[in-house]
C-alpha cells in the first residue's frame, strides 16, 4: 500500500474524531443593521442573523451580548463542513485509487 494510500486513511481517522468534538452549529452571515428615526438619521446598530435553510428565509435580531455564542456557533459550522468536505476528498482519491487497482487486476 503507498504511502499517500496510507496517508489519507489515517487523516480520515483524525477527521471523524474532529467531527465528534464538534458543538452546537449554526448557519448564516452576520451583518450590524443601523436604526433610523422618524426622520431617517442613524442613532444606533444592532445585530441581524440571516440565513436560508430547507428553502425558507430566517432572519433572527441578536443581542451583543450574545454576539460571542453566535459567532463561536457560525465558526463550528464553517469547521464541519471544512472537514467534510476534506473527508469526501481523501474518499473520492481512495475510490479512485482502489478502482484503478482493480482494473490493473483484470488486465493482468
Amino acid at each position: 500500500m503507498s504511502n499517500k494510500i496510507l496517508r489519507a486513511k489515517k487523516r480520515i481517522i483524525e477527521i471523524k474524531k474532529e467531527l465528534q468534538s464538534i458543538g452546537p452549529m449554526r448557519p448564516g452571515k452576520l451583518s450590524q443593521q443601523m436604526r433610523k428615526n422618524t426622520k431617517g438619521e442613524e442613532y444606533g446598530s444592532y445585530w441581524q442573523l440571516s440565513y436560508t435553510y430547507k428553502m425558507k428565509s430566517k432572519t433572527l435580531y441578536i443581542p451583543e451580548e450574545l454576539m460571542p455564542a453566535v459567532t463561536k456557533q457560525n465558526k463550528e459550522l464553517r469547521r464541519f463542513k471544512d472537514l467534510t468536505e476534506e473527508w469526501i476528498d481523501l474518499a473520492l482519491f481512495l475510490a479512485q485509487t482502489e478502482l484503478e487497482e482493480e482494473k490493473k487486476k483484470l488486465k493482468n
